[in-house]
Parts: structure tokens; C-alpha cells; sequence
């Protein structure tokens, strides 16, 4: 039967000592457990496969039978004794010709300034059990992109005249494809659904319908793996504030200047900060925002490229689903996800900041 991940090396283990315990103390320890076990006729003399000692622990891997194994758990210098075991490498896919942010935050380092771009990513992480809330223009989710995982939910527009429930500017459709598209996407499994607020004529949202957007998401999200995507950006709101603080968001500008949120910043193919970006010690990642291409409206395959900090946005959020995906957060607070997305960063990579803004880009 051929071994998979997680089955025992048999025979072997790890004893790990207790804090207080020396280098003088662990010698000690080793002499007498090789003294218990010294025996030429014993297949399971004890015989030292390496020796850890960091500023946390002391411990070592040896192979001894379950008797001698049973014996040094009693020896007061030992805190454990747990069994070898084999681990699996994190298999992961590849997805060919995608777009360029897509491979700049699945490898590490600046990409070619010319493709062709590929996208590897942890198999088991590609955002499935997870939802993504599109407060935007609409999305067409029809589109074959979506794979019937997107949905419309309420629309939240106060306007003089009559706006639709479709996406009829694109710019929502484009987020979301970035978010969770089969081709544009960073979470290719997660559900999709649409929260309209902005108006079809004037081309703007206002900010009493962003907050009935987020309190009626914060009823639907719950008991959810869920994130909310906001590309938008105005005047500082405190009442827009305070309703973001309770959710796990990427967005900018006004929800930007809530320090719970999660701000994304852009930057172009070179790893310079985009022109147009957004900066400043709020700023806790950078995503790709120029030249994005993505879903798009009109029929349903299309597509188109464009820029800005709302397309680096939805990068951020795909990556949020991907880790609520990948592993149960002990945190799933937007602290604990900046942790996470903290950890895995490309770090001190984007050109042009000044010293107030973090210099990290996203990594799945």
C-alpha cells in the first residue's frame, strides 16, 4: 500500500523537552535514553536522526520501540512524544495565458513585460463555500465566465430617473470577473452576488444606499464565508465608517479611512505604485490595477482591459476567498486576514512610495 500524506514513519518520533531545559540537560537526556536502548541485539536501539534546538524549543527525532517510548514520556525534562510523520507537498494548478495580474500574485517577482502569463495556484484554494458581495454597477452574470455562480441581489439606487437592475457601465461586471471569473479570476469557485448602487445616468452612488448595500449584506452574509468587495471611493464618511468596521472589505478612500478595512493600493507591470493609486500608512497591500483585463458587458463573452485602484481591489478580495477556502482562520477578522495576507507577500518589491506605505503585493 504506498504511503500518503499524514501515515507514521514507523518506529520514528519526536521528543520535545520542556522549556527550562539546558543544552548540558538535553546531552544528559540523550546519553540516558542511548543508555536504555543500547543494546546490539535490539533493532530499535536508539539512534539520533537530527536535533532541534530553537529559541522555543529543544527537541529530536530518534527511533526507539513503543516500551523505550513509554519509558522517556515519564522522564520529567520531556513535554512530548509524537510520531514522524509524512506530509505532501500543497498541489497546485496552473491555468495558462491568464492575465498578468494573475500571474504577478501567484509568483513571486516583477513579470515580463510581455506574456504569455501563467497562474499556479493551491488546488485546494480556489475559493469554493465562499461568497464574494459586489457593491458596484451591477454585474452581467450571465456571462459564460461566471459559470452560473453569480447572482443579482437587491438594488440600492436613490436617483430621478429610473435605473436598471442590469450592469449598463461594466465596471461591476470587471470586478467581479477579477474576483471569481473562470479565465479573469483569482477565486475561480466562489459565489458571486451583485449588490447595485450605483446610478445608471449620473454614474454615482450615494452614500445613505452604500449603507443599506452593507447592512443588508451583513444580514445575508451571516453564517457565511464571506467578503465584500467595494471599488469606490469619495469623501471621508464616518457613518459609511462605522458600517464598514464590522465586515471584511477591500475597498478605497472613504471605507479606505476606516482603519479596520482592508486598503489595497495599485501598481502597474513594473511594480511602481500606479498614478492614480491610492497611498499612505492605511494602505496594508498592493494588487495589480493597470492594464486588467477582464469580464465585460455587451454580450456574454466579452471582455475588456482597463485600470485603476478598482481593479487591484477585487485581486485582494479573490485572495480573501481563497484563504477563507484554504483553511479555517483562527481570525477571520480583517486583523487576522492582513495577517495571513502579511505572511505570504512579496515584500519590498513596489517602486515609488514614500516610507508611510506598506510595501507588500498580494500572494495566493
Amino acid at each position: 500500500m504506498a504511503t500518503v500524506s499524514g501515515d507514521v514513519v514507523p518506529g520514528q518520533w519526536i521528543v520535545l523537552m520542556k522549556p527550562y531545559v539546558s543544552d548540558g540537560g538535553k546531552e544528559a537526556h540523550l546519553a540516558s535514553v542511548k543508555a536504555m536502548t543500547d543494546d546490539e541485539q535490539n533493532p530499535f536501539a536508539c539512534s539520533t536522526h537530527v536535533e532541534f534546538d530553537m529559541p522555543e524549543c529543544r527537541a529530536y527525532s530518534a527511533k526507539f520501540d513503543l516500551p523505550t517510548k513509554e519509558q522517556i514520556e515519564k522522564m520529567d525534562e520531556v513535554l512530548s512524544i509524537e510520531p514522524v510523520r509524512y506530509f505532501e507537498h500543497c498541489q497546485r494548478t496552473t491555468q495558462d495565458n491568464c492575465p498578468w495580474g494573475l500571474r504577478r500574485i501567484s509568483q513571486l517577482g516583477q513579470v515580463q513585460p510581455n506574456g504569455p502569463y501563467q497562474y499556479s495556484y493551491p488546488s485546494n484554494a480556489t475559493g469554493v463555500g465562499t461568497v464574494a458581495y459586489i457593491i458596484d454597477t451591477g454585474i452581467n452574470e450571465s456571462h459564460i465566465e461566471f459559470e452560473n455562480r453569480a447572482s443579482r441581489g437587491p438594488k440600492f439606487v436613490t436617483s430621478a430617473t429610473p435605473t436598471s437592475d442590469d450592469d449598463v457601465l461594466g465596471h461591476g461586471t470587471h470586478v467581479a470577473g477579477t474576483v471569481g471569473s473562470r479565465a479573469y479570476g483569482v477565486a475561480k469557485s466562489a459565489k458571486i452576488i451583485s449588490v447595485k448602487v450605483f446610478s445608471d445616468r449620473t454614474r454615482l452612488a450615494r452614500t445613505d444606499d452604500i449603507i443599506l448595500a452593507l447592512n443588508w449584506i451583513r444580514n445575508d452574509a451571516h453564517g457565511k464565508k464571506a467578503v465584500v468587495n467595494m471599488s469606490l471611493g469619495g469623501a471621508k464618511s464616518d457613518a459609511l465608517n462605522l458600517n464598514v468596521a464590522g465586515l471584511g472589505l477591500a475597498e478605497l478612500k472613504s471605507p479606505a479611512s476606516e482603519p479596520l478595512a482592508i486598503t489595497v493600493a495599485a501598481m502597474d507591470k513594473t511594480d511602481t505604485i500606479a498614478s492614480y493609486s491610492n497611498y499612505g500608512k492605511l494602505v496594508d497591500v498592493f494588487g495589480p490595477g493597470t492594464g486588467v483585463t477582464s469580464a465585460w458587458i455587451g454580450s456574454n463573452n466579452a471582455n475588456n482591459t482597463i485600470s485603476g485602484t478598482s481593479m487591484a481591489t477585487p485581486h485582494v478580495t479573490g485572495l480573501i476567498c481563497c484563504l477563507l477556502s484554504d483553511q479555517d482562520l483562527k481570525d477571520p477578522t480583517p486583523y487576522g486576514v492582513i495577517s495571513q495576507m502579511t505572511i505570504r507577500a512579496d515584500k519590498n518589491r513596489v517602486l515609488g512610495l514614500d516610507k508611510l506605505t506598506s510595501n507588500s503585493i498580494i500572494q495566493v
